[in-house]
């Protein structure tokens, strides 16, 4: 199973980005949507490339040279994976610094340089001390030195530019991304440094493999989870969203239900459109409608009341409370005919938001079914307004 975790990764990777590449038809592409594709095609194709599965296929065709081969190939892939990186992130920047080519093109030559020399001399592969050859211990700095420093430089824009997004899985993914950029490091400080590692640690290619198979296989994981919470964000927070609506719709539905009943004309015409943010929006405007037509029905003693039931209660005479109790009074003058020429200022939310909104709205219709300070408000108005007003 392990032995094919690779091109499972590899496969994810493209499913992304052909995803990302079909939506463009519609909507184009960002640069930094561009530069993270890059990295994951890149990433892709190396993990192909390098898969154990692929190395056995041509060791067991007699192909060692071709199979040294697709390991230049692969680590080249991944050095322009990370290059990718290092774009991805100053895109985030204002204005955008430039990212020249010139690191990238040397690296990839001195790569082939010394992976020439391990060529010319691979009939002493497998003898000691070869780890320690100039070309083995040249490929091996160029390839580590260039790559950790395109993550370290990736993980410190990053890290900048996630501390700056609102909460949300998009900030998720962004930390995700930075953990697997972490992970990634490790993983290439152990396993492009075998030469290194083996001697201090010894011990032998077959242990030393798996270790690392294992690091990088938790790396790609991680890469894969940010990418999919970052990229498609609105897969993840929908249901979410939903599920808060309805909930929101819930809380606020018994004052609604109050509201329309007594004034029957804040109802907006039903429309096709549907679904549970929707039907939020709607309750919300709803009630705010109903709460603005009953300010003149407010009686100029709610005040008085407020305060001495909630002494009589020992009860907080906060704001929902106080709207709850406004509500009730206004609703039994209403219905007897009653109202002020000066009406009071209307109550709303702290912040202008619909979450904030909901927010009030909610506690308001918690308060006007369940608080001891309204109901003997409401009581309190009837028996002052229950006859209906004269008319002059």
């Amino acid at each position: 199973m392990t032995e094919v975790i690779s091109y499972l990764a590899a496969g994810l990777l493209v499913l992304i980005s052909a995803g990302k590449l079909a939506a463009a038809r519609r909507i184009p592409l960002s640069p930094g949507m561009r530069y993270l594709l890059g990295f994951f095609l890149s990433m892709a194709a190396a993990l192909a490339v390098s898969a154990e599965p692929t190395a056995r296929l041509l060791l067991a065709h007699g192909l060692p040279t071709v199979a040294l081969v697709c390991l230049l190939v692969s680590n080249a892939l991944q050095v322009l994976a990370v290059r990718f990186l290092v774009r991805l992130a100053r895109a985030t920047q204002t204005p955008v610094p430039r990212t020249r080519l010139w690191p990238l093109v040397l690296c990839w030559v001195l790569m082939t340089v010394c992976f020439v020399d391990v060529v010319l001399h691979a009939d002493q592969l497998n003898t000691p001390g070869f780890g320690w050859r100039f070309g083995a211990v040249g490929y091996q700095a160029v390839l580590v030195g260039y790559a950790v420093g395109c993550l370290m430089t990736f993980m410190r824009v990053l890290t900048r530019h996630a501390r700056q997004c609102p909460r949300g899985s998009f900030r998720t993914g962004l930390q995700v991304i930075v953990t697997a950029s972490a992970v990634t490091v490790v993983w290439g400080l152990y396993c492009g440094l075998p030469t290194l590692w083996l001697s201090v640690t010894g011990l032998s290619g077959d242990n030393f493999l798996p270790v690392g198979r294992m690091i990088g296989l938790t790396a790609m994981a991680l890469w894969v989870v940010g990418a999919v919470v970052t990229t498609w964000q609105g897969m993840v927070e929908r249901p979410l969203r939903w599920l808060t609506a309805r909930r929101n719709v819930r809380a606020v539905t018994p004052l609604w239900s109050v509201l329309v009943a007594a004034l029957p004309r804040i109802a907006l015409p039903p429309t096709a459109r549907c679904g549970a943010e929707f039907a939020l929006y709607r309750k919300l405007i709803e009630i705010r409608d109903g709460l603005l037509a009953l300010r003149r029905h407010v009686p100029p003693e709610l005040a008085d009341w407020v305060r001495e039931s909630a002494c009589r209660h020992a009860a907080a005479e906060d704001g929902p409370t106080v709207a709850a109790a406004e509500l009730a009074a206004a609703l039994v003058a209403q219905k007897s005919g009653h109202s002020w020429p000066q009406p009071p200022a209307a109550r709303t939310s702290s912040a202008p938001s619909i979450d904030a909104e909901t927010a009030w709205l909610s506690a308001v219709s918690v308060a006007f079914t369940s608080s001891p300070v309204v109901d003997e408000v409401r009581k309190r108005a009837g028996a002052t307004y229950a006859a209906p007003a004269e008319v002059a």
